[in-house]
């Protein structure tokens, strides 16, 4: 028996018949008998050998990819994954803290990648001294791959780098020095905050709504701190998941050119949206930088962003990558690059997007009545607001009682009412029932009476 025509010998009594695949294959697996790697079956072709429905197989499939035993590659087949120890086995509880991608069979599309590219004669030039702004061929993927979700860029205008996090400080030492306020959402990304107290800019929180920044907010601010730059995340915004729609897009892009300001833009999440929304860098090119990270649609450990910057900063950009770490490890760099080329980035992508919908609806479900009913495409996070009543110190402290791990958001309005809330992250549960359970939890304290001492 080849692996790839591995049959089960289903069981005749009761039961569902997907989930008797599904267990079956889990024992095989466990038993040594079904390798990691072997590629199995299409789905219509193990219908026909056990005489199914083609409907009970791809269920059988999907419970399989869910519970981490199996991944599909587009135009490759569906292949059997390493085994890994569950998140949380050990430790009861929850992480709605940690905004981090599920897992969707990135790690072994990535060890599949490596051992490729170890196979082959490249890999002393991927291991030497290369161009600071990243080789051609992976701007050239990195720019194909920013065009297909919005932001159109040529190979020379891109900067591969360690990450978003890496980007962000190239990007906020061309335009700030220490001591400069720098505009951003009143409530804003953590990173940005950690930033900020390295490189010593004051940060100034500029009002929100459920839409998103507020353009006359932000034009007031400017006018009266005299601030130049502006940081922030349009779509699917960190910590409260808002989209700004295009009109106000397009207002805070004139106010920023009449204000001679620029923008620091992060999209981290653009490729979440079912559709490609132009970026607000898109419209005011000459004052934008603008930032990606592979970290949410493929895995944080790769350590790869990109970022585009106008061209009258371009020497300079090249000097802040070789001072600050000469250049991205150019192996990340190149498993990025072949991945958009063969679709495996895309894919991942689209299964993140699928993990999204799919625990969004569940957060949705279980915190019913707590969160606000905006339509917003699914993330990996949501705002969760407090009612009238509550503190978020203790509702972290109760949160943390029942083994949910809970954080305060970035707040640079401390006494607006619109910030007091906490960022609930989806991706950190190893499955769906373990987020279940958290938010069950989690809806739980919200039903109880706030404890105020815990001593």
């Amino acid at each position: 028996m080849t692996m790839s025509d591995w049959l089960p010998s289903l069981p005749l009594g009761p039961g569902p018949r997907y989930l008797a695949i599904v267990d079956l294959l889990e024992a095989d697996i466990a038993a040594g008998r079904v390798k990691p790697g072997a590629r199995l079956l299409p789905q219509r072709d193990l219908a026909g050998r056990l005489g199914l429905s083609v409907g009970t197989v791809s269920k059988a499939y999907a419970e399989a990819e869910q519970r981490g035993l199996i991944s599909g590659e587009v135009g490759r087949g569906t292949f059997v994954q390493r085994r890994r120890p569950q998140q949380g086995a050990e430790i009861q509880g929850v992480n709605l803290a940690l905004n981090v991608p599920p897992s969707t069979g990135e790690a072994d599309l990535i060890a599949a990648t490596v051992a490729e590219i170890a196979a082959e004669a490249d890999m002393d030039r991927l291991l030497s001294y290369l161009p600071h702004q990243g080789r051609r061929d992976h701007r050239e993927a990195v720019s194909h791959w920013l065009g297909v979700h919005g932001m159109g860029a040529e190979p020379d205008q891109i900067f591969i780098t360690h990450g978003a996090q890496h980007a962000l400080s190239i990007a906020m030492s061309m335009v700030a020095s220490r001591g400069d306020t720098v505009l951003t959402e009143a409530l804003t990304y953590s990173g940005t905050l950690s930033l900020a107290t390295q490189m010593g800019y004051r940060l100034h929180g500029v009002a929100m709504d459920r839409e998103g920044l507020l353009p006359a907010a932000l034009d007031k601010a400017f006018t009266e701190t005299g601030a130049r730059v502006l940081y922030c995340m349009p779509t699917l915004q960190t910590p409260t998941g808002t989209v700004l729609p295009a009109e106000r897009r397009a207002q805070i892009a004139e106010i920023v050119r009449r204000h001679d300001a620029y923008v620091v833009e992060d999209d981290a999440y653009a490729f979440l949206m079912p559709a490609p929304v132009e970026p607000l860098a898109a419209l005011v090119p000459e004052r934008s930088f603008y930032v990606v990270s592979f970290a949410k649609c493929l895995a944080p450990g790769l350590r790869i962003g990109a970022m585009i910057a106008p061209d009258s900063f371009r020497d300079r950009c090249i000097n802040g990558l070789r001072a600050s770490g000469w250049m991205a490890v150019p192996l990340m760099a190149e498993v990025v690059a072949r991945l958009v080329r063969t679709g495996g980035l895309a894919n991942q992508a689209a299964l993140k997007r699928e993990q999204a919908a799919l625990r969004n609806a569940i957060a949705r479900r279980l915190l019913a009545g707590l969160l606000p009913v905006v339509p917003a495409p699914p993330g990996f996070h949501l705002w969760l607001p407090l009612p009238v009543g509550r503190t978020l110190p203790a509702l972290i402290a109760q949160a943390a009682q029942r083994g949910i791990t809970l954080a305060p958001p970035g707040s640079l309005r401390p006494n607006d009412p619109t910030t007091q809330g906490v960022r609930i992250c989806l991706g950190a549960a190893p499955s769906l029932a373990h987020l279940e359970d958290g938010l069950r939890d989690l809806r739980r304290i919200f039903e109880e009476a706030e404890a105020i001492s815990f001593v």
